[in-house]
């Protein structure tokens, strides 16, 4: 009878300290945060227009800069329905005390190519966007502009856009200017190994993406004057 007794205890111990261990390790990853419209609103802009390559990606951040930009689309001749696109811009109130307002430009070797945009998703703080991309075996040849617009939260610090092959990361503030180095003078927009550059203004300043890179991949012109 001892013998069951002191059987039975041993096997109720050990099952009873392997459940504790099992709850302890048992670490769920943390959940992404619901983002509401508060946080982040996708203006509905054209997805493709021939005029998206007069700019780069860009953060506003008042009421002058975005007047400022909308009046360089308006001397633009290059746009085939720019009213569309201010239009888009215009009808969306935006609280420049709350809110940035995000363009975000993509370009593509090729017009064939469609354009699949997820959700948001993340936190309140970091925010990611997912872009698909169908690109058939055989496509026209033409280059072709793209660009996402967004009603961004200042308290938000950066969105990430991830194509699957690389994520591009936009702190959510006024790009910094950087200086134009050794860059050709006919270049107007480039990848420097990292990040997506191009002039602006009439000085022909330089703004960049923000990315952190560890490593450096070759220097590309993507447009030249």
């Amino acid at each position: 009878m001892l013998r069951i007794f002191l059987s039975t205890f041993i096997f109720l111990f050990f099952t009873a300290c392997t459940t504790s261990s099992i709850l302890i390790t048992d670490n769920k990853p943390p959940q992404n945060e619901e983002l509401s419209t508060s946080t982040i609103l996708k203006i509905p802009v054209p997805v493709r227009q021939h005029g998206y390559k007069n700019f780069t990606t860009t953060v506003l951040t008042n009421e002058l800069e975005l007047d400022d930009f909308l009046k360089k689309v308006n001397n633009n001749n290059s746009w085939n329905k720019k009213e569309n696109f201010i239009n888009s811009l215009t009808l969306t109130t935006i609280d420049f005390k709350k809110y940035n307002l995000l363009l975000y430009r993509i370009t593509e070797s090729s017009g064939s190519t469609v354009l699949a945009v997820d959700a948001p998703t993340g936190t309140h703080k970091h925010i990611v966007i997912g872009i698909g991309r169908d690109k058939p075996n055989v496509g026209t040849t033409d280059m072709a502009y793209y660009a996402l617009a967004y009603r961004v939260a200042k308290s938000v610090k950066d969105v990430t856009f991830d194509n699957g092959l690389k994520k591009n990361v936009i702190k959510n503030k006024k790009l910094t200017f950087r200086k134009k180095s050794e860059v050709p003078k006919d270049c107007l927009e480039w990848f420097d190994g990292c990040n997506n550059c191009g002039r602006v203004g009439q000085e022909g300043d330089v703004a960049c993406t923000e990315i952190a890179c560890t490593s450096y991949e070759p220097f590309k012109c993507t447009k030249w004057k």
